[in-house]
């Protein structure tokens, strides 16, 4: 079961690292964008049925491109109706990326809606990304 989770949380990390701007969509998840002054926010969420073919499940990634400007130290997020997820903090200066995959979640316990939000908590703010809706 372990090595199930790795293969399946490293699935959704090489998902959002390869994945652009797309819009959400209603169904089994996608990824999403917001272009900051220094760099660009993803996030990405999937239903389990896709990554794992447990759809009473669902996975969630946020990622940090920084493009510019000086270091920046973070905490990566993933929020649902019922919760949020948080990184261990993380520092990147431009033309490094930052992310952190938060694994396989429930969904009637965590994200009854099928929705989720990616965020990025800085000292220079808070920033958000549209959210995704995974089943």
């Amino acid at each position: 079961m372990v090595i199930g989770r790795v293969l399946t949380t490293a699935a959704v990390s090489v998902s959002l690292a390869l994945g652009g701007g797309a819009a959400a969509f209603a169904g089994t998840g996608g990824t999403t964008s917001t272009t900051l002054s220094n760099g660009t926010l993803y996030f990405e969420a999937q239903n389990g049925s896709v990554v794992s073919g447990n759809s009473s499940v669902f996975y969630g990634a946020t990622k940090y491109k920084k493009t510019g400007g000086s270091k920046v130290t973070a905490t990566l997020k993933m929020s649902t109706e019922q919760a949020a997820f948080s990184s261990p903090q993380k520092s990147a200066s431009a033309g490094q990326t930052i992310s952190h995959s938060f694994g396989a979640k429930s969904i009637a316990r965590y994200a009854p809606d099928c929705d989720a939000v990616g965020l990025m908590v800085a000292s220079t703010g808070q920033y958000y990304t549209p959210h995704v809706s995974f089943c």
